[in-house]
């Protein structure tokens, strides 16, 4: 007979945790500017509560549904679409902040980029299940398994949003090296994205400018000739 599985307590209560360290970093860095702004410095506090409020609400749903219906191809290749089409699509839509990032409707608004995290999840989990003794196979197992993070990562960059480009593929990596690949495509991985990294973080105009602002602020520890990149 099956036995249910019970609630990771340490996991769960690992989440919440970093739920409300996210609260208190909210406040910490948009306190003074709702102030100013609004008149109350909790304004942007409390609808990050409302929105944290809803993700928890969302997960506690989402645990009991049983975990082998998110494996069917129509799920998995459905959220993939999705999530393609609409970081195609919001790198039409108005700037916000001189961004590309959000979608409004009304008066909500949301980040495609968001959906991208749990669409690889959910493809690698599902691509990986039936290739454990093939995960080194690096063109018919690695490759098509990178393809989606790279693609998503890529229409990311360009909103910019490199941070988040940057979780997608930490989250590739993590789930190929849980799923047995060898630390040697992983350090392959590695030296290819410094190259990228490079460029993004020193040869980009305002990405440069907080570099040199983050090493002036900290008596320039970078050293003189970071300023002559």
């Amino acid at each position: 007979m099956a036995k249910r599985v019970s609630v990771d307590r340490w996991l769960f209560g690992a989440t919440l945790l970093l739920v409300l360290l996210g609260l208190v970093m909210v406040f910490s860095a948009s306190a003074v500017m709702a102030k100013d702004r609004f008149g109350s410095p909790y304004t942007f506090l409390l609808r990050q509560i409302g929105w944290a409020c809803a993700g928890v609400l969302a997960m506690l749903v989402l645990k009991r549904v049983d975990y082998r219906r998110y494996k069917h191809p129509a799920v998995v290749f459905t959220l993939l679409g999705i999530t393609s089409v609409l970081l195609v699509a919001v790198l039409f839509l108005d700037r916000s902040h001189n961004t590309h990032r959000w979608i409004r409707v009304g008066v909500l608004s949301f980040q495609p980029s968001e959906l991208a995290k749990p669409a690889l999840i959910l493809f690698l989990a599902f691509f990986l299940e039936s290739r454990a003794k093939t995960i080194d196979d690096w063109r018919h197992t690695l490759l098509p398994a990178v393809l989606p993070s790279l693609l998503f990562s890529l229409l990311i960059v360009k909103q910019p949003d490199l941070g988040t480009a940057l979780v997608c593929m930490a989250t590739t990596a993590s789930v190929l090296f849980v799923a047995g690949m060898e630390l040697k495509y992983l350090g392959y991985g590695v030296l290819v994205c410094l190259h990228a990294l490079y460029y993004l973080l020193f040869l980009v105009g305002f990405r440069r400018h907080r570099m040199r602002a983050f090493g002036t602020q900290w008596g320039d520890p970078l050293g003189e000739g970071f300023h002559m990149i």
